[in-house]
């Protein structure tokens, strides 16, 4: 499917309005315990910070019926009919340099969704802390947190994205016959890349943004779609990013594909290629959109694949 299709189907699809009816917290009530979790990968430290959770819900995917998308989440004993997705970033600390993965939604879908930055605040890191802000891609769940009233939220960062990204999302002109919501999501992410302005850092390739951290490209879900590979010793982890969106359905079925990807045949195969990667190589990974702290490592099951949760990290506790 090419990228004007795809615009062009989102209000067929129930996309024009899912902003505002997609957001779900965890609970009513602001969550008692900060939702952060550390993870050493040799001398790096990763920390897991949940923003929230959203019901994606059936609507959205493509190439599965409602009936066997609720039949895959009653097997993985969750509930089709309400099923959150996390929505998950992740601060990565290494020598002196602090990396944020993604800033979260800032408020983007309903405040509901908006819990980051008292996340990190409970991990003791400020906003001026932060020396980079690795973007995986310019959709408003990751870097809708990133600006407040049109300025930076993080001052001091470099913010670094992928120049396919940069360039599909900052020209206004791929927007202009589009519906509503596409409209708002590339407005969000000009403004994004304007409040960071000559702070700005963009790469095309497996580029290194800090050491011990490779950037890797992941196609179609954005054009510059990327992950992010942390590596220390003889330890790794790869976060990447938007590789699934509900979890249990595209790990068991990974053709299964959603309104948000740019490309959906190049969003499928690139899934297809990394689910085969890292189940081969037993490679931890960190996704963006499955439930907190979103830390597991992939296994075959039949024709698909499925999530083995991490062990918590008692040592990086």
């Amino acid at each position: 499917m090419k990228r004007r299709q795809f615009l062009s189907l989102a209000p067929a699809a129930g996309l024009a309005t899912l902003p505002a009816t997609f957001a779900r917290a965890h609970g009513d009530a602001p969550h008692a315990l900060p939702q952060a979790q550390r993870r050493a990968v040799g001398d790096i430290t990763v920390t897991a910070l949940s923003d929230g959770g959203i019901a994606l819900g059936h609507a959205p995917l493509q190439g599965i019926s409602e009936d066997n998308y609720a039949a895959i989440l009653t097997a993985a004993h969750r509930d089709p009919g309400n099923f959150l997705s996390g929505v998950n970033a992740f601060l990565v600390e290494t020598g002196d340099l602090k990396v944020l993965v993604d800033a979260g939604t800032g408020g983007a879908f309903g405040p509901e969704i908006d819990n980051l930055p008292a996340n990190l605040a409970a991990t003791g890191i400020a906003p001026a802390d932060i020396t980079h802000l690795f973007a995986t891609h310019l959709h408003p769940d990751h870097v809708g947190g990133a600006v407040r009233d049109g300025m930076a939220v993080f001052p001091n960062a470099e913010l670094v994205v992928h120049d396919a990204d940069r360039a599909f999302w900052g020209e206004p002109a791929n927007f202009t016959a589009m519906p509503e919501m596409m409209q708002n999501f590339a407005a969000l992410a000009q403004g994004v890349l304007t409040a960071y302005g000559d702070r700005l850092r963009v790469f095309e390739a497996d580029d290194e943004i800090a050491p011990g951290l490779t950037a890797m490209p992941l196609p179609g879900h954005t054009p510059g779609h990327s992950g992010l590979m942390i590596a220390s010793g003889d330890d790794s982890l790869l976060i990447w990013a938007d590789i699934v969106h509900v979890a249990p359905v595209q790990l068991a079925r990974p053709e299964v594909t959603i309104g948000f990807d740019v490309e959906p045949a190049l969003a499928a195969a690139t899934r297809a290629l990394l689910l085969d990667r890292v189940a081969t190589d037993r490679l931890m990974i960190a996704g963006s959109h499955i439930g907190f702290p979103g830390l597991a490592t992939i296994a075959r099951a039949g024709d698909g694949y499925l999530a083995i949760p991490a062990a918590f990290d008692y040592g990086a506790a």
